[in-house]
């Protein structure tokens, strides 16, 4: 019987082999690169997606700005507020009427931690607090010429402030020249809500006086008449920053003041920022002309109602992470208009990897709603 004997020689094996190597070898780096830019792809959009998260806090409390807030005291007032290298420096504590916004830059050295020359923003109103009690308001007054025996806050069909929540009331004139005066009663700048009426001295007294109450904590005695946000960009250190995150960038933190010792108590927004800037509009002449100025200090508080129109916010931060097939294309980035921002230096903010990063800005303008607001 004959036998086929024919077949593949080690060569040719040798020779499929290789080319097979070869195939596999390629088809895996394409598939390397595509789950690369699938991972680039998913830490851009988780950026993007925190980035709007974290802003959109920032834009309601810039919004809320001086919510609750006094244009005068009834009486002498003593108060406390933040503790703090940088943050007691925007205390309007112990005795001044208290700027609805205000801030400026950290310096060139700042307290360890804060990343130099970015903004510092601080915000005061009184629902800008992180509990219940600090989002909700209501009011007394009554019609008659005669004081009825007990004057009683209104009630709203739901969200009411509770018994024990720690408010204050402010006096608003209905026929006069309007104001917002801080009851304070005995040096008392404050009271415990009762929906069945409040001590006396934080009453009305006069017909078409209306007293607005507005929540303030929840049951710790109020350290300040006001709640108040502070906004930095602060590094965290190597241990806790992100690993996407760029060398020499910090965490956006929204920080409230503590009524009970104000100490900071910190909110993380936004990761890997590199500077925020803060650019404020005003109108200094009343005539619609506006102008940009990145220091707001030196205003009083009825200045502050008066001329602020606008607030500009600037955060320089990257999309995703380090990327070595990327090369971003310049050495600086403007963060907020010429004169009142800053042209950020990359190559000396960041180091010599930050070509690796995709760098952005976001920006928003806001309008504060309650600055000057008659009845606010």
């Amino acid at each position: 019987m004959l036998r086929n004997k024919s077949g593949f020689s080690l060569v040719e094996l040798i020779v499929v082999m290789a080319i097979f190597v070869i195939v596999i070898a390629i088809t895996g780096e394409a598939f390397q690169q595509v789950v690369k830019q699938a991972s680039q792809q998913s830490k851009t959009a988780e950026s993007n997606i925190e980035g709007v998260l974290g802003l959109e806090i920032m834009r309601k409390d810039i919004a809320s700005a001086g919510f609750g807030l006094p244009w005068s005291f009834s009486g002498t007032i003593n108060y406390n507020e933040a503790v703090g290298a940088i943050a007691a420096g925007y205390n309007d504590a112990p005795t001044n009427v208290p700027r609805a916004i205000c801030g400026g830059s950290v310096g060139d050295t700042p307290p360890t931690g804060y990343v130099a020359q970015s903004d510092y923003l601080v915000i005061k109103a009184s629902n800008i607090g992180m509990s219940e009690a600090a989002q909700r308001w209501t009011y007394m007054d009554y019609t008659g010429v005669t004081k009825p025996p007990t004057v009683k806050p209104y009630t709203w069909p739901k969200e009411n402030l509770e018994n024990g929540n720690r408010v204050t009331v402010i006096r608003v004139g209905l026929t006069s020249v309007f104001t917002k005066e801080l009851v304070v009663v005995g040096g008392s700048f404050f009271t415990q809500y009762n929906n069945d009426g409040l001590p006396d001295g934080f009453q009305p007294t006069e017909s078409r006086i209306a007293h607005y109450i507005y929540g303030v904590d929840p049951s710790v005695d109020l350290r300040m008449p006001f709640n108040r946000a502070d906004y930095f960009v602060q590094d965290p250190g190597a241990a806790e920053r992100p690993a996407r995150c760029a060398p020499n960038t910090g965490v956006l933190y929204k920080a409230t003041v503590s009524h009970a010792d104000g100490t900071l108590t910190t909110l993380p927004l936004l990761d890997c920022v590199a500077d925020m800037q803060v650019v404020y509009l005003l109108d200094t002449t009343s005539n619609g002309t506006m102008t940009e100025i990145d220091d707001i200090s030196d205003l009083s508080p009825q200045q502050i109602r008066e001329q602020l129109k606008a607030v500009k916010v600037y955060i320089l931060t990257h999309e995703g992470g380090k990327d070595r097939y990327y090369s971003y294309p310049n050495a600086t980035i403007d963060v907020g208009p010429a004169g009142s921002g800053r042209n950020f230096n990359l190559s000396t903010g960041i180091g010599a990897e930050y070509k690796q990063y995709r760098w952005k800005v976001y920006f928003m303008t806001v309008k504060p709603e309650n600055v000057n607001i008659a009845t606010q």
